[in-house]
C-alpha cells in the first residue's frame, strides 16, 4: 500500500518533469518556426509574434495553477456553455480564413475559440459522467449530446480536423470515466456515421479522401500537399539539410510553420531530429498519464487522463497527416505549430492536468 507522502512525492516529481518537457517542446517549436521561414524573409515577424504568444500562454499557465480543482469542476459546465455560444456566434461575427469561419478578429489579433475552450469541453464531459445523481444511461446520453453539439458547431465552420479531435477525445473521456463498452461502441458508430454524412455533404472533404487513396488522380491539385509532405521528409534523410537550406519547407510545403511543421522539422533535422521530437512527446505523455495513475480520487484521475488524451489525439493526428497516413486535415501540433490560440489552448489543458493532480484540499 502506497502511503500519502510517497504519493505526493511522485505527483510533484512528475508534475515538474511535465513542465520541463513542455518547456523543451515549446523551445523546439520556436526553432521550428524560425527554420521553416528562414529563407522567406518573414521569419523575424513570425518568430517575434510566436515568442510573445508563448510568453503569454506560459504566463496564463502559471496564473491558472492558482485555481482550485473544485472551482474548475463547479464552473466546467457554464464555461463549456459559453464556449458553445462562442462557436455559434462565429457564423455572425467571425472571420473567414482559408474557407473556414473559425476566428474572431480583434484588431490585428485573431483568436480561434475552438482551441481555447477544449479544456472546458473535456471537463464538462468529466463532470457529467461523474454525476452520480443521474442514472448511467442519463449520464451517457447527456455526454453524447454535448459531444454532438460541439461537433456540429465545428462542422458548420467547417473545421473537420478540429471536429475530429473533439469527437475522438470525447469518446476518450467516456472511456476514462468508465462508460460501458456497449455505449462506447455505439458512440463510435454514430461518430463514423456522422463522418460519412459529412463526406457526402462537403465536396472538398470527399475530394481530399479520394486523392489520399489515389494521389495520381490530381498530382498538382488535390494531391499536392501529400507530395510535399513526402518530399520534405525525404530531403531530411538521417540528420537533416545543412544550415538554413530547408528549401522545400520554405518554398513548397504549404503552411510549413503551422499545419505542416512536423514535415518541416523532419526536413531540417532529418530522421534523428524527428525521432527526438517524438521521444520528447512520448516522455511528456508518459508523465501525464502517470499522474492519472497516481491519483486516487476517481474524478481527478478521469480528468487528468481525458485532458491528456485530447492532447495526445491532436498530436497523433498532426503527425500521421504529415507522414501521409491520414488525409490533410489542418491540425496544429501542440506547443510546436505557429499560432497563439493553439499555444494558449494547450497550456490551459496542461494547467488543468496539473490542477487535477494537485493536493486533495485544492
Amino acid at each position: 500500500m502506497i502511503n500519502r507522502n510517497e504519493q505526493q512525492h511522485q505527483l510533484m516529481l512528475r508534475s515538474l518533469l511535465l513542465i520541463i518537457l513542455a518547456g523543451g517542446i515549446t523551445l523546439s517549436g520556436l526553432l521550428g518556426v524560425y527554420r521553416t521561414l528562414a529563407l522567406t524573409g518573414e521569419w523575424q515577424d513570425f518568430l517575434l509574434r510566436q515568442s510573445l504568444w508563448a510568453l503569454t500562454a506560459w504566463s496564463i499557465f502559471f496564473i491558472m495553477l492558482r485555481v482550485k480543482f473544485n472551482w474548475l469542476i463547479q464552473w466546467a459546465l457554464p464555461l463549456a456553455g459559453v464556449g458553445a455560444l462562442a462557436l455559434l456566434f462565429l457564423q455572425i461575427a467571425g472571420t473567414t480564413l482559408n474557407g473556414m469561419t473559425g476566428w474572431y478578429q480583434i484588431g490585428s489579433i485573431t483568436i480561434q475559440p475552438s482551441e481555447i475552450i477544449k479544456v472546458f469541453y473535456i471537463l464538462a464531459l468529466v463532470v457529467i459522467l461523474h454525476r452520480r445523481t443521474l442514472s448511467e444511461t442519463a449520464r451517457f446520453l447527456l455526454a453524447a449530446a454535448v459531444i454532438g453539439v460541439f461537433a456540429l458547431l465545428l462542422l458548420i465552420q467547417p473545421d473537420f480536423g478540429t471536429m475530429s479531435v473533439y469527437l475522438i477525445s470525447g469518446v476518450g473521456a467516456m472511456f476514462f470515466c468508465g462508460v460501458k463498452w456497449r455505449y462506447l461502441l455505439g458512440t463510435a458508430a454514430l461518430a463514423l456515421t456522422g463522418a460519412a454524412l459529412t463526406l457526402l455533404h462537403y465536396d472538398y472533404m470527399r475530394y481530399r479522401l479520394i486523392n489520399f487513396f489515389d494521389p495520381s488522380l490530381d498530382p498538382t491539385g488535390g494531391s499536392w500537399h501529400l507530395r510535399q509532405f513526402a518530399i520534405a521528409i525525404a530531403r531530411g534523410e538521417w540528420f537533416g539539410v545543412k544550415g538554413d537550406m530547408a528549401v522545400w519547407s520554405n518554398s513548397f510545403l504549404p503552411l510549413a510553420h503551422n499545419d505542416s511543421i512536423f514535415a518541416g522539422i523532419c526536413e531540417m533535422t532529418g530522421f534523428c531530429g524527428g525521432l527526438l521530437l517524438l521521444l520528447l512527446y512520448g516522455a511528456f505523455f508518459q508523465q501525464a498519464f502517470m499522474l492519472s495513475a497516481w491519483k486516487r480520487e476517481p474524478i481527478r484521475r478521469s480528468a487528468i487522463a481525458a485532458l491528456s488524451f485530447m492532447l495526445l489525439a491532436q498530436t497523433i493526428l498532426h503527425i500521421w497527416v504529415n507522414l501521409n497516413l491520414l488525409p490533410p486535415t489542418g491540425i496544429t501540433l501542440p506547443l510546436i505549430s505557429y499560432g497563439g490560440s493553439s499555444m494558449t489552448g494547450t497550456m490551459l489543458l496542461l494547467a488543468a492536468i496539473l490542477i487535477a493532480a494537485g493536493s486533495k484540499r485544492s
